[in-house]
């Protein structure tokens, strides 16, 4: 079972957002008319990001999530994301599967590093070793040595040409190839051990360029003239390295920097100010309701359809998200490709939730606000969470009383995050509220697999019909049967509910209003159509 995954349990809520057309910007006239304005793109300006503070500059060894961001404009892989989370060329201009589970990328030419030296297939072949550990004298962690643990080799075919074996799971072997390539020419000659620096400035193919770097302060970047691709308007990024998120906002609020990505639920107050931009767009932050299956009730598949038919999920996502936020109904982003809005899809339907109860012997007597079996036993469940989360309060709040209104008693108890590890150790809880942050990694095995029970398949799911689904779909290589067997694991989801889902968080960019173009973020890549955007004009 492939298991190449990050993800951690989680808790936030976001944010909602709208654009300016390309090339155009909106400007608010007395009496509230909106005046369009055309500008033509200039060369030149620069702007101010910010990082929160992080441990190292090698992007293969970087935990932070603000300089990955960052990371973007400065190095490349051989391919990267879009918008809808398929996948397109980057460094490698095209791919070709093998029958012998293998797949042969071949790289553009005229590339070249910031320093002016040709990419070859030797710096894949490099980076992939670094990642995997296989190069003497290396000793640190690559955050990417996971997600490879299906890839068996990457081969120099000729100077323009690597090959890729596989294991026997290749379904996402195009999104684990995403990973930065780094140049072997800046590690030779005994020279390896500066991968482990954490201040080092390695060169990268990016369309900037790290032009100065002081660790306690800032990263210059310049724009990178011998790009690849056409090349930004923007001349220079100052990035401020600044201690925490808290200061990140007091220094977009003082117009020190230009730019910011924010979950505050609040950030609506930005779009007041008349100086900004702002734009909206789903993440990985997965809500939920776990359920825990070694509790006898909840095997019953009525109990968890009277549950998800219950929740008013739109009512949570538009008063305690303040609709930033997006309803789904499996672990997969709504803005995914692989998202198929033609399966079975859940809503609120409290009569519905009502015959589901009967069906399992719950009925409602009168004068009772509970609905009782045979033996006159109520349906008594305890949902459990973390503390530290006023808005995940609201929302175990919220389920509460829409469960209460079909009959169902809920317990909720808030946990700090030691206690409420102990629970789900112990089973000691019949639902979970929670999340997941989701790998970009389109691979829900670990969530539902019976071989993670007791570990990522806390719930203890165990069936051997979604077993064989997640294996089968692990195995194809085509982006049709993909999509195809990826839809059959969602109908399964949504018929068993081994989760409820809830929702999937938005996330925000506001921009100074200086900064024209269209903005395009999305949960991989924020700066994705930076080399559009521009301050000059003609």
């Amino acid at each position: 079972m492939n298991s190449s995954k990050y993800i951690s349990i989680i808790l936030i809520i976001l944010l909602l957002l709208t654009s300016c057309s390309p090339g155009t910007d909106i400007n608010d006239e007395e009496g509230g008319e909106e005046a369009l304005e055309n500008y033509i793109p200039a060369d030149g300006g620069a702007i101010t990001i910010s990082t929160t503070r992080f441990q190292t500059l090698n992007p293969l060894f970087n935990r932070n999530e603000d300089l990955f961001q960052v990371h973007h404009l400065i190095y490349e892989g051989l391919v990267t994301f879009k918008e809808d989370m398929s996948i397109e060329p980057l460094l490698a201009e095209s791919w070709k599967f093998n029958e012998t589970k293998s797949i042969d990328f071949k790289l553009r030419t005229g590339v070249k590093w910031h320093d002016g030296q040709p990419v070859t297939a030797d710096d894949v072949v490099f980076t992939f070793n670094a990642i995997k550990g296989n190069i003497k004298g290396l000793n640190k962690i690559s955050i990417y040595r996971q997600s490879l643990e299906n890839i068996t080799g990457v081969t120099k075919i000729d100077e323009n040409t690597v090959k890729v074996g596989l294991s026997d799971d290749m379904a996402n072997i195009l999104e684990t190839m995403t990973f930065p390539i780094l140049p072997k020419h800046i590690f030779q000659n005994n020279q390896v051990q500066l991968l482990e620096q954490e201040d080092l400035n390695i060169v990268g193919t990016g369309m900037y360029k790290i032009k100065e770097y002081d660790k306690s302060r800032k990263i210059s970047l310049v724009r990178n003239n011998d790009y690849w691709r056409n090349k930004p308007y923007i001349e220079e990024i100052n990035v401020l390295i600044v201690p925490d998120e808290k200061a990140q906002l007091s220094l977009f609020e003082n117009g020190d920097i230009d730019f910011l990505y924010t979950d505050i639920v609040d950030w609506g107050k930005y779009t007041d100010d008349k100086t900004i931009r702002h734009e909206e767009f789903v993440i990985s932050h997965y809500e939920f309701i776990g359920v825990n299956f070694r509790k006898d009730i909840l095997n019953d598949i009525n109990i968890r359809k009277a549950i998800a038919y219950s929740i008013d999920r739109e009512k949570i996502v538009n008063n305690i998200c303040l609709g930033h936020a997006t309803v789904a109904d499996y672990p997969v982003m709504p803005n995914s490709w692989l998202y198929d809005y033609e399966k079975i899809q859940l809503g609120l339907n409290p009569n519905l939730a009502s015959t589901f109860l009967g069906r399992a012997g719950y009925t409602l007597k009168e004068n009772s606000d509970f609905r009782t079996d045979e033996k006159g036993k109520t349906i008594n469940l305890k949902l459990i969470t973390n503390t530290g989360n006023p808005l995940r309060d609201q929302i175990a709040l919220f389920i509460q009383d829409d469960l209460n209104k079909v009959g169902i008693q809920l317990e909720i108890e808030s946990l700090e995050w030691d206690d409420l590890k102990e629970q789900l150790a112990t089973n000691n809880y019949d639902l979970f509220l929670g999340g997941w942050e989701l790998s970009h990694i389109p691979d829900i095995t670990n969530m539902f697999h019976s071989s993670a029970i007791d570990s990522t398949n806390f719930i203890a799911y165990n069936n051997e019909e979604l077993d064989t689904l997640l294996d089968t779909y692990l195995i194809s290589n085509s982006s049709t049967l993909k999509k195809q067997k990826l839809g059959d694991i969602e109908e399964h989801i949504v018929k068993e509910l081994p989760y409820i889902s809830l929702f999937f968080k938005n996330g925000a960019v506001i921009v100074n209003k200086k900064i024209k173009g269209d903005l395009k973020p999305h949960s991989y890549n924020m700066f994705s159509n930076i080399n559009n955007w521009y301050i000059n004009t003609e």
